[in-house]
């Protein structure tokens, strides 16, 4: 009987005759990495034509925020927080921007704070606070709830608890300087000198205060009656350039006051709708729902049709240029849902939220009321009805 002779398997004998050779060169471990560190960015350099856009992000509103975009190009360059239903303003040097806002210690209880927050505008950072008292009204995005005196001293807080009243806050000090009683009247229109405001009173007429340089009241004057709430209300919107400001009915009837003065003067009125477009029920409607170019000669506004009570926050089916001296409508264009408007400071461009998909439009301004597409941005904020021009 012949033994077998066992033989381990080809493959296996193979590789144990070359094992060793087979084994991978140990590697050198790469260098580590540098620890990453944050920083400040800036926006020197980019351009200045830039467009801010409040969005109050009503479902999720402790978490509202400005973003800040290219308003040539439609790109995204920063974000600031305006916590729960804040509020902001543009310095007159565009060098500073506002925000009055609330905070709870727990997010959604606990010990609320008012600030009213700095930031630079160059890196959109922040640089100081004041402790507001507990009374900052917690409204949606308006122009006039923040806003800063014409000599720069003083910024300007709406209050409601539901009674009305102004928080003073001098910026030279960094403290509140006091609170003006405002029974009846809301929101601030300031002069373009001094320390002198304007608001909008619920009889129809206009209250002036003037302040003295520590911030209190100095004097405090009535107009005569420039409007019925009751016939044919005004938006409390307004489009200023300087001493000049103007204000639309929710009927359509535009009126300019000059609210350089201690007491408010009407000094024109022209009407939006001809007759055969009140026949059509065309009105204004919107949130910021006009815009005057800073030359004060021409009027952009959001007009729909079939207007009746209650629709006067409707977004605009046409935009309508008018002309501020004749009342003549220079141009119509497509409406593009907008609710809110604001000319760039150089009167260059014209830039518009859609109220109904969030989007930012933007045109190039042209002669006779021409309006050309610069950019747009399909989303700029889930609630957003406020922006303003940095240039």
């Amino acid at each position: 009987m012949h033994s077998a002779t066992v033989r381990p398997p080809l493959l296996l004998g193979l590789c144990l005759a070359c094992g060793l050779t087979l084994a991978a060169p140990a590697k050198t471990p790469p260098p580590e990495l540098p620890a990453e560190t944050l920083g400040v960015g800036t926006l020197a350099g980019t351009s200045a034509a830039r467009v801010y856009v409040a969005d109050v992000a009503i479902s999720h509103i402790s978490d509202g925020r400005i973003r800040v975009f290219d308003a040539e190009k439609g790109r995204f360059l920063g974000l600031i927080s305006t916590g729960y239903a804040g509020n902001f303003a543009v310095s007159p040097a565009a060098n500073e921007l506002y925000v009055a806002t609330s905070y709870l210690a727990r997010g959604s209880r606990g010990e609320r704070s008012d600030v009213l927050e700095v930031h630079d505008t160059q890196t959109l950072g922040f640089k100081y606070e004041v402790l507001l008292p507990t009374k900052r009204a917690q409204a949606l995005n308006y122009r006039g709830l923040v806003s800063v005196t014409g000599n720069g001293q003083f910024v300007l807080v709406m209050n409601a608890t539901p009674a009305t009243s102004v928080t003073v806050v001098n910026l030279q000090t960094r403290q509140v300087a006091s609170e003006v009683q405002t029974p009846g009247c809301w929101g601030s229109m300031p002069a373009a000198q001094g320390a002198r405001f304007s608001m909008l009173c619920g009889d129809g007429k206009v209250a002036t205060i003037t302040l003295n340089e520590q911030g209190q009241v100095a004097d405090r004057q009535l107009s005569d009656k420039l409007f019925d709430a009751d016939q044919d209300a005004w938006f409390h919107h307004a489009e200023r350039v300087g001493d000049r400001y103007w204000f639309v009915s929710f009927q359509g009837q535009v009126t300019e006051l000059n609210l350089g003065g201690p007491v408010a003067q009407r000094t024109g009125q022209i009407s939006l709708v001809s007759a055969k477009d009140k026949k059509n029920g065309w009105r204004p409607g919107g949130y910021q729902n006009f815009a005057v170019d800073p030359s004060g000669s021409r009027l952009v506004a959001a007009m729909h049709s079939k207007g009746a009570e209650g629709s006067h926050k409707r977004p605009a089916e046409q935009l309508w240029v008018v002309d501020l001296a004749s009342g003549k409508r220079l141009a119509t264009h497509p409406g593009k849902g907008t609710a809110s408007l604001t000319f760039s400071r150089n009167g260059e461009r014209l830039q518009a939220l859609d109220g109904m998909t969030g989007a930012l439009n933007v045109w190039r301004v042209g002669a006779g009321g021409s309006l050309k597409p610069l950019t747009s941005v399909a989303k700029a904020g889930e609630a957003a009805l406020h922006l303003e021009s940095n240039d």
